[in-house]
């Protein structure tokens, strides 16, 4: 094995060879997006509402940050959490999707 001068942990032969032959792929099928395509793109959340992790000094690019999920137990009317469900799997992420949205516009 191969060790770096930095604090990484070492990569095995295999994985660095497999990261040479990566340089070599075609990537023609990914084109690269041209400026107009680039603005037809939506922002994640609407314009001027920032979180609070945004306003946070401590984080180096607020939008690389990814919230911690937190398990928690409440307790929902019948009628919603059938609503939520009746779309399939991931009825959870719904939830918090619509609260995400809710505390934006709160704010």
């Amino acid at each position: 094995m191969k060790t770096s001068k930095s604090k990484l942990p070492a990569m095995s032969d295999e994985r660095i060879a497999e990261l040479k032959n990566f340089k070599a792929k075609n990537f023609t099928d990914c084109p690269i997006q041209t400026p107009e395509q680039l603005q037809e793109f939506k922002p994640k959340y609407p314009a001027g509402k920032r979180s609070s992790i945004e306003q946070r000094r401590d984080v180096p690019d607020a939008r690389l940050y990814k919230p911690i999920k937190q398990t928690v137990q409440i307790r929902l009317d019948a009628d919603v959490l059938e609503w939520l469900k009746q779309a399939g799997s991931g009825y959870q992420t719904r939830a918090n999707a619509i609260l995400r949205q809710a505390m934006l516009q709160a704010n």
